[in-house]
Order: structure tokens, then C-alpha cells, then sequence
């Protein structure tokens, strides 16, 4: 059984590559446990159309566990290291999390992290519960790299 949290895309994204763009990825955790999207380059509404996958260790609690999703912009930071600038967030109750089959398409306003922040967008997510889903050894891999990327 797995939480399944399909990042489907973000709107009107606040600029912060310097150029009027920005280059963001989303960052899911759940239960301590995070992956990530793939980065959407020089865009202010990403589409990342990307599940992902999170093992349910007390499926019966899932109702009363959160999901925090955060937005990120990606640059250089000279080098190979990368730094990422924070975009917005929003924390979903459990109650929004739905059966498989049952999945609708739920837009959230992004939030600030820090009281001076200045954050402006929305993201589109489904969240869904798939009781039959079984992890491919592709799918672990990728996961395992997205979550040290």
C-alpha cells in the first residue's frame, strides 16, 4: 500500500532567477520520508505531471498524518553545487488524501515559510491512497535519485 502524491503543476510562480523566471521543483515529505520532482526550467507555471510514491507504515493513521509540499527554484551555485531558493509551501491534512479511483484534482494556495517571505502561485496535486501498488526496481531507483538530488 502507498501514498501516492501526483504533482501535477504550479501557477504564477513568484520570479527568482534574476531573469523574470524561475527554474522549480517540488520537494514532498511524508511520514520523514521526501522525494522530489524533476526540475521545470525558465517557467512561471511548471507542469510536472510526476507521481510519487511513499510506503505507508500505518495505513490506519494515514487520515491523521500530514503532507507538506514545497516549491523550490534551482540555480548554480557555482560549481557543481546547486542551492535552491524557497518558492512557497502548503501542509495538507490527511483528510484530503483520497482512495485510488476517487482522485480529484485539488489547487492549493502556497504559503510562506518565514513571516518576511514574499510568495505568490498556487499548485494543482492529487493525493491518493493505491492499496494494489507494487514498487518496480526502476521505480526505486529513481526515487532513491531524486532523493539525494
Amino acid at each position: 500500500m502507498k501514498l501516492v502524491v501526483e504533482v501535477v503543476e504550479a501557477h504564477d510562480l513568484q520570479p527568482k532567477d534574476g531573469e523574470g523566471s524561475a527554474n522549480s521543483f517540488v520537494e514532498v515529505d511524508f511520514e520523514n520520508q521526501r522525494s522530489r520532482t524533476l526540475t521545470v526550467r525558465k517557467n512561471l507555471n511548471p507542469v510536472w505531471n510526476q507521481k510519487l510514491f511513499f510506503p505507508l507504515h500505518n495505513p490506519e493513521n494515514i487520515y491523521k498524518q500530514g503532507v507538506e509540499v514545497c516549491v523550490y527554484n534551482e540555480r548554480s551555485g557555482g560549481g557543481t553545487s546547486l542551492v535552491r531558493n524557497f518558492l512557497g509551501r502548503v501542509k495538507i491534512p490527511g483528510s484530503n488524501i483520497v482512495n485510488q479511483g476517487e482522485e480529484v484534482l485539488q489547487r492549493f494556495n502556497l504559503e510562506k515559510k518565514w513571516f518576511f517571505s514574499y510568495v505568490k502561485g498556487d499548485i494543482a496535486l492529487k493525493l491518493y491512497v493505491d492499496p494494489d501498488y507494487k514498487t518496480t526496481p526502476t521505480e526505486i531507483t529513481d526515487a532513491e535519485t531524486l532523493m539525494t538530488n
